[in-house]
């Protein structure tokens, strides 16, 4: 794919938390364009949280267990840069990072590729806190679930 992992593009991690990437891939269908076949905005949305989602499943975290224990992951602040346009019947690669956590705030770097180029088209930054499903309050401190796949995706790599 020729994805470079140290690209002058990607922003610098925090020290304190490794840049483990995760990838999610999907294709552009007609319902994520408008009429001129270009990816319409929302569409990038949707994509970044299907790769969070995925993110944490690959470190053993299921969104509907978390969702069952009563925790939901609200966005409360969401930037896209866009640098290029995706069209129709593009493959897209969405690599996504837990970049940092502060207090119960997990921030998010989320880089939208399609498989043909070595430069993001989309450049994003999510963040997320947990909040208790039923009294709608944003809890103290993470469950335990959550903070073990936290762990997991900020510990350093096996050499």
């Amino acid at each position: 794919m020729g994805l470079d992992h140290h690209s002058p593009y990607t922003m610098v991690p925090n020290p304190n938390w490794s840049p483990i990437w995760f990838e999610y891939c999907t294709r552009v269908q007609p319902r994520h364009t408008d009429y001129a076949g270009v990816v319409w905005h929302g569409s990038y949305i949707e994509w970044m949280e299907a790769a969070r989602i995925d993110a944490l499943r690959s470190v053993g975290l299921e969104y509907v267990d978390l969702v069952k224990e009563g925790c939901d992951l609200p966005v409360i602040d969401l930037s896209l840069r866009y640098q290029q346009a995706m069209w129709m019947e593009d493959t897209v690669i969405v690599r996504s990072r837990l970049n940092k956590v502060e207090k119960i705030r997990l921030s998010w770097d989320q880089h939208i590729f399609t498989a043909n180029r070595d430069q993001p088209c989309i450049l994003g930054q999510v963040t997320l806190v947990p909040l208790n499903s039923e009294s709608k309050r944003i809890l103290r401190k993470f469950p335990p679930r959550l903070q073990d796949a936290v762990s997991q995706m900020s510990s350093k790599p096996s050499a």
